[in-house]
């Protein structure tokens, strides 16, 4: 039986214990506040009790050493805008909050200090990026105040196309691009953002604004970092562009931005906005909806009119109609009508780290669709030329069907064959909008399977270009390590093989042992 003498020790131990216990709830949630960007008011109330604590033991008369005391340290914390003359945006709906220096926070604890608490910046997550080419401003303030009533946050950012697009005399009427023609729309024109439950909106447009066919891995990379630097500030992105390469920048901010936790939604539109019947309005409202949704879909997708792709298994089908896009091997991952339905079982799992953001891409790889008749030897000489150069790192060959080849030409056998053994990764892809490449279902694709080609699966060749690219630009993967990559599902670009569907006229067996089968 314990006796009464030990009794104050045993409440002194488990005052002790108590204080720790809220230690350690107070680091988990600047954890969450500092690390993973998520709002969290636990930490706002531990310091407000833990203030009204102190006020009581105070009024008690007890010992100034018993006092609970929360002490934060951020000096690491900088804050790389403190100091600096900050730049409003094209757009900027709202005005950035005063930063102070991080410092010591004493014992007693302000109403009006409590947001010193949360640290504007993190620089294990976020770089202050500033692009030559562009005056893009990071707003400095918190993602919520911590009450719940906040909206969402959203950045826009517009890099141009047909959407920003009105006709020019100068150019004898053709459609070209008007700056801050967007932001000009969104402020006068687009009501819907006043309603409650749509998000806060920054928009920023790039200058110049560019058609989508000119842009290419530096503008992805622009993109990539401009989402970085502004993720913690923001719930959501939405990029807007052209559409003739919104598919390729798409899937390649998907292999760019690894970890990502929140929406980075593309879209545009088929009529410029000057339009009375465009698709503008409709596109952007449902992008930001998504981009501002309390369970939000954490991937770079695709929304046009009235369905959401994920962004590395998009392409573009369509040049006269509105529905622009379609993802040929997988179902959209929401559609829209009187409400929107997901397909829950598609949707990718919560990513398990903090952002990482690759820029680099090796483009040094070249892509050839095949034609029955073709001439082997230019291949050759494309092959030799681009080894002996060190310009060719990858070949992309779109074959017929299932991944069939001429086997009877066993010079364009030999000629593969000898661009793997010269260290060049050889995949091949089908030229079909729908299906997978088979490479050991028929003769063809066994022979080039003995050569050294890799198989692409299901891929999208956008999905192909970008993955290869990427795999290439780490600069830490060898070429059998790149070829073993292809087949894995990275960024939910793939069908994993196992999951593929069965090849024509395979038994019963083959069949059931697939069916039910699915890999992200």
């Amino acid at each position: 039986m314990m006796s009464l003498r030990m009794l104050p020790r045993v409440c002194g131990c488990y005052n002790n214990l108590t204080k720790r216990a809220t230690a350690v709830i107070s680091s988990t949630s600047f954890f969450n506040e500092t690390i993973m960007g998520r709002p969290s008011t636990s930490f706002m109330k531990e310091a407000r009790m833990m203030k009204s604590s102190d006020a009581t033991t105070n009024g008690s008369g007890e010992d100034d050493k018993s006092k609970t005391s929360l002490r934060v340290k951020l000096e690491n914390s900088s804050c790389p805008s403190a100091g600096k003359p900050q730049q409003t945006p094209a757009g900027l709906l709202f005005q950035s909050d005063s930063i102070k220096p991080p410092s010591l926070v004493d014992d007693v604890i302000g109403e009006n200090e409590l947001d010193n608490l949360i640290p504007k910046d993190d620089d294990n997550m976020t770089e202050l990026v500033t692009p030559p080419e562009s005056d893009f401003f990071i707003p400095q303030v918190k993602l919520h105040d911590g009450d719940g009533m906040k909206r969402k946050r959203v950045l826009v950012l517009c890099t141009g196309g047909t959407l920003t697009m009105a006709p020019d005399p100068e150019k004898g009427g053709s459609l070209s691009p008007v700056q801050g023609a967007l932001t000009e729309f969104m402020k006068k024109s687009m009501l819907e953002l006043q309603n409650e439950k749509m998000p806060d909106v920054v928009v920023h447009e790039y200058t110049p604004l560019l058609d989508s066919s000119d842009m290419g891995p530096p503008d992805w990379s622009l993109l990539a970092k401009d989402i970085k630097a502004n993720y913690l500030y923001f719930d959501g992105f939405v990029v807007l562009m052209g559409t003739d390469t919104m598919a390729y920048t798409a899937t390649a901010l998907s292999f760019m931005l690894e970890n990502l936790g929140k929406p980075v939604i593309f879209t545009g539109s088929q009529i410029p906005l000057a339009e009375p019947h465009t698709d503008a309005r409709q596109n952007l409202i449902m992008a930001l909806i998504f981009a501002a949704r309390d369970a939000p879909i954490s991937e770079v997708t695709i929304f046009f009119h009235d369905k959401l792709i994920r962004g590395c298994r998009s392409t573009k089908v369509n040049t006269g109609e509105l529905h622009a896009f379609d993802s040929p091997n997988l179902l959209p991952l929401a559609t829209t009508g009187i409400s929107i339905k997901e397909n829950e079982h598609l949707i990718l799992p919560p990513a398990r780290g903090v952002l990482r953001v690759h820029t680099r891409m090796d483009t040094r790889l070249l892509t050839i669709r095949l034609v029955p008749g073709f001439d082997d030897k230019i291949l050759r000489h494309l092959i030799r030329a681009g080894a002996e150069s060190g310009t060719l790192r990858a070949l992309v060959l779109q074959l017929y069907g299932t991944g069939n080849a001429p086997s009877v030409k066993e010079e364009f056998i030999e000629c593969l064959k000898e661009a793997t053994e010269l260290g060049i990764l050889v995949v091949a892809a089908t030229q079909c909008h729908i299906g997978s490449v088979m490479m050991g279902h028929y003769a063809t694709g066994r022979a080039l399977e003995r050569a050294g080609v890799v198989s692409s699966n299901d891929m999208t060749l956008e999905a192909t270009a970008c993955k290869i690219s990427y795999l290439m630009g780490r600069g830490d993967l060898s070429r059998d390590e790149i070829a073993d990559l292809m087949t894995v599902s990275m960024r939910g670009e793939v069908t994993h093989t196992d999951a593929l569907p069965p090849p024509p006229f395979s038994s019963a067996y083959q069949r059931g042992r697939l069916k039910g089968k699915y890999f992200y």
